[in-house]
């Protein structure tokens, strides 16, 4: 892992405060244990709110490469997307959080897609989560955003992750502008994007 990156996220280096609202970059840890419980559902946190705390960004931080599945079982690389702004999503069709902030995820994809790269990536253990149960859950639901199986544990390992949902918001030039752990809302979404547009 880039000591770059593991630095940033040790230390909880940066958040974006978007016209009142703030993406706090807290609780994500450097280390992913594998032999650890299973993933849990992140509620959303007071530091999501307008009322929360903010921290400025030290430095650019490269965005961890990694190679997830769609569900024709091509690989499909983050690095794929370089040169376009991309809004990474990590999510389980058993996780609540996941679920009340899917709908308008949904909506707000439908709005931005021809600006903006959506990755939404299911953490694909195998045990709690399988690429089927994905799948059954976007089709019953009317979901027609890209969604990515991360059937090796790469993404969820190169981004630290303890908890879902966990959404960062990446510049053209592979970046990390901001980081959400928890559920957020359409709005702040949008912030989220306008952040990575205007190259901020």
């Amino acid at each position: 892992m880039n000591r770059a990156w593991k630095t940033a996220l040790l230390t909880a280096a940066f958040a974006a405060v978007l016209g009142g609202a703030y993406f706090a970059y807290t609780g994500l840890s450097a280390r992913y244990r594998p032999e650890s419980d299973l993933p849990v559902s992140s509620a959303p946190t007071s530091s999501q709110s307008a009322a929360g705390s903010s921290q400025a960004v030290s430095s650019a931080v490269e965005a961890p490469d990694f190679t997830v599945y769609d569900a024709d079982s091509n690989a499909v690389h983050l690095s794929d997307f370089k040169g376009k702004p991309v809004v990474l999503n990590f999510w389980a069709s058993w996780c609540y959080y996941c679920k009340q902030e899917m709908p308008e995820f949904n909506q707000v994809y439908g709005e931005e897609k021809d600006r903006v790269q959506f990755l939404f990536v299911n953490w694909t253990d195998g045990r709690q989560e399988t690429q089927e149960k994905g799948e059954a859950f976007l089709k019953q639901n009317g979901y027609d955003f890209p969604a990515y199986y991360d059937l090796n544990q790469e993404a969820v390992s190169a981004y630290g992750l303890t908890g879902i949902p966990a959404t960062f918001f990446i510049r053209a030039d592979g970046t990390v502008a901001a980081g959400s752990p928890g559920a957020m809302d359409g709005d702040a979404l949008k912030k989220g994007i306008e952040l990575i547009l205007s190259g901020s």
